[in-house]
């Protein structure tokens, strides 16, 4: 930008003004006709039998007031005319160089803008150049803005050291950070492996904030929480086992007994193998032979099968 020396270096200027007074003419006149008007309708008494006296003496004393008050604005409008005048004119002036002094405003933050960008990039290429040291991401850390300020920059517009070393460091806890959360991750990793766990989830933990101390606890925790389980679920296996083998064995039992029976109606003794003489079949008119398929749970096939036994209700399996 070219710029001219101007001449003026300063406005200055007099202003021509003579201060003036306001006075009343016999204004002591004045006075006694207002203390007498207030003397004169203050002394009167009004009520129901003499309302449209009080109207008309209301009606008076506001004549009075806009009488008064008409003329102090006519005054006043001639008092301050002058004044109106002259800050008119004064605000054109100041308008004026206003507009220019905001134009020249917003070319120095347009500069101002221009620097800033010119000294980012600058900060920028230094972060690539020690991340590079430190085998991180150049933007693992913020631009500070204290780092783009001008008197971050020497005369020839380079770097200063001083800013050199403060991103220097925030980058190396950066790095020290990082490879404490992947020797804790490894820790973990180990740790689950050797617990029997999938360690992804429990290392992630890390990344969450988590310290290893509380992970080992937690994993400590989740093997006995595993170990507790698979061994009710082994109770209960064998429980199923038992009782699966008992119904089995009572169902053979009774398949033996009936395979024993001879079509004569003799029966043989399981132990000695000597003939049982059949006694004749009473028909019992109340017991009944049914053949059934049931279906249900098997704690409903356990809870059928007590009945059965303690009400002594005879089963055969079919075939």
């Amino acid at each position: 930008m070219t710029t001219n020396e101007l001449a003026v270096t300063d406005i200055q200027f007099a202003v021509n003004y003579t201060p003036s007074k306001i006075t009343i003419e016999n204004e002591d006149q004045l006075e006694q006709l207002i203390n007498q008007v207030t003397e004169h309708y203050g002394a009167q008494v009004f009520s129901d039998s003499n309302i449209p006296e009080a109207k008309e003496a209301r009606a008076q004393l506001n004549k009075y007031v806009k009488a008064m008050e008409d003329r102090r604005k006519e005054i006043k409008r001639e008092f301050t005319q002058p004044l109106t005048q002259f800050e008119s004119v004064m605000k054109g002036y100041v308008e004026k160089i206003t507009t220019i002094s905001d134009d020249i405003g917003e070319g120095i933050k347009r500069y101002d803008e221009e620097q800033k960008a010119i000294r980012l990039e600058k900060i920028q290429a230094e972060m690539v150049k020690l991340a590079e040291l430190f085998n991180i991401e150049p933007d693992v850390i913020e631009v500070h803005s204290n780092w783009l300020a001008k008197s971050a920059f020497t005369a020839k517009d380079e770097v200063r050291p001083k800013i050199i070393d403060e991103i220097k460091d925030k980058m190396k806890i950066v790095a020290m950070e990082r490879d404490r959360i992947a020797a804790d991750k490894a820790t973990i990793t180990d740790y689950a492996e050797i617990a029997g766990l999938d360690p992804y989830a429990w290392a992630n933990m890390i990344d969450q904030g988590w310290n290893v101390a509380d992970v080992r606890e937690k994993i400590k925790q989740a093997v006995e929480d595993k170990r507790l389980r698979e061994e009710q679920a082994e109770q209960r296996r064998i429980a199923q086992e038992e009782h699966d083998a008992a119904l089995a064995k009572l169902a053979e039992e009774q398949a033996m007994e009936q395979a024993q029976q001879s079509d004569s109606g003799n029966m043989y003794d399981r132990e000695t193998g000597e003939i049982i003489q059949a006694q004749e079949q009473v028909s019992d008119p109340k017991q009944m032979t049914v053949t059934l398929q049931l279906t249900g749970t098997l704690d409903q096939m356990n809870a059928l099968n007590q009945y059965l036994v303690e009400n002594g209700i005879e089963v055969v399996p079919v075939k």
